[in-house]
């Protein structure tokens, strides 16, 4: 009698370790996939919380800017006045003699030029008296000196003419501002002329800092 076997035959144990195999495999690189995707989203949404922070403090700079005004403005201001004192520290550190005072007063009487001074000084003078500001535009050949002697004490005098009274207030408006002149004391004034020219002689006299 022939027996015909219905039942499956078992598979090779090779051909189930090749297929256990490729499971494996294929779970492997789900799973590497879904940490790549996952390791995707959390840095998405770290560079999504840095860009709003970043969005906020540039809020938060601008608000500040509009609140205290251009700041860079006034820090270029400030850079700019401390250099001018600086300026002034050293030619102060550098003075050692008369030639200062007589550089002094050619710059005093140049046109264009003005007395040595320290801005943030002069801008605090002119808010509590604006009369105090010399004028930039005065024509400096109004005034003239004759004699600048220096006396014991640092004290000197100064002898010359102007123009005008107005001319003499602005030379010694400008030597008070002056930071190598102080005390300065105008000492008398005259009419006189010279022919139909008529001028003002002036005597004064002033400590000089050197």
């Amino acid at each position: 009698m022939i027996r015909i076997n219905l039942l499956p035959g078992k598979k090779p144990k090779r051909e189930e370790a090749g297929q256990k195999q490729l499971i494996f495999m294929a779970a492997g690189l789900l799973a590497g996939v879904g940490a790549i995707v996952f390791f995707h989203i959390q840095a998405a949404n770290e560079l999504d919380e840095l860009n709003r922070a970043n969005s906020l403090l540039a809020a938060d700079i601008e608000r500040l800017k509009s609140e205290l005004g251009d700041y860079d403005k006034i820090k270029a201001q400030r850079e700019e006045l401390m250099k001018q004192r600086k300026t002034i520290q050293n030619l102060e550190s550098g003075r050692t003699g008369p030639m200062f005072l007589l550089r002094e007063i050619s710059e005093i009487l140049s046109p264009g030029k003005g007395p040595t001074f320290d801005a943030v000084t002069y801008q605090e003078a002119l808010l509590r008296d604006p009369n105090v500001g010399f004028n930039p535009g005065w024509d400096t050949r109004r005034v003239w000196i004759d004699t600048f002697d220096e006396e014991a004490g640092r004290r000197v005098r100064v002898r010359g003419a102007a123009k005008s009274n107005e001319d003499v207030a602005e030379f010694l408006k400008r030597l008070n501002l002056s930071v190598f002149f102080a005390d300065v004391n105008p000492e008398s004034t005259n009419q006189a002329s010279s022919g139909t020219v008529k001028y003002v002689n002036f005597n004064m006299s002033a400590t000089v800092i050197y």
